[in-house]
């Protein structure tokens, strides 16, 4: 698939598991500006098909690997997520779009775009993410598993600071603090574009 380019920006939310990624996103950019991924993993109640994910069987997201239609692809908790080519330059058509994503999905899109992909690194200390982990998940075993990524996640500051332009952002702040610094970041970047 030739690769076209990105009209505006694309920010990628990137952090620890549990650093607040997606309600800090959430609270920054409007919903329609949000880069929808594709994925195995089974529908939730609360969410909305085409919305919060395009949901694809094993097969489909075979096709879409095949035909070349992702931009970035991965596995999280034995289901597939991907990123689309065409999702992402309809996206940033007419304005800037965002996505939470992993490092590796950052990076394979960023090899794509390049400097029109912007890394924002929420960084959080391991005791913050436990207690935000607590607060929201009962289940002790994801728990576990997600405190345990936290060594390794937290180590991705390093790669993300070997890109131009990047940006850490402090999140130990409160909630606001964290979204306004995240504003001001997206508001820079739009100025300078």
């Amino acid at each position: 698939m030739k690769v076209k380019k990105l009209n505006h920006p694309f920010f990628v939310i990137i952090g620890p598991s549990g650093s607040g990624k997606t309600k800090v996103a959430e609270a920054v950019f409007p919903i329609a500006y949000k880069v929808i991924s594709h994925t195995t993993r089974p529908i939730r109640k609360e969410e909305i098909a085409g919305v919060d994910y395009y949901f694809e069987t094993k097969a489909q997201f075979e096709r879409l690997l095949n035909s070349e239609a992702l931009a970035e692809h991965d596995i999280y908790h034995k289901n597939q997520y991907g990123v689309g080519v065409a999702e992402l330059i309809n996206k940033t058509r007419d304005h800037y779009a965002y996505d939470v994503l992993t490092i590796k999905g950052f990076q394979a899109i960023e090899k794509q775009f390049g400097k029109m992909v912007i890394p924002i690194f929420l960084e959080v200390s391991k005791k913050n993410v436990l207690l935000r982990l607590q607060t929201r998940e009962d289940d002790e075993t994801i728990i576990a598993q997600r405190a345990a990524l936290y060594d390794r996640e937290s180590k991705n500051k390093k790669i993300v600071t070997s890109y131009t332009p990047h940006f850490i952002i402090d999140g130990n702040q409160s909630f606001e603090e964290v979204v306004n610094d995240v504003k001001k970041v997206v508001n820079e970047v739009i100025k300078e574009n």
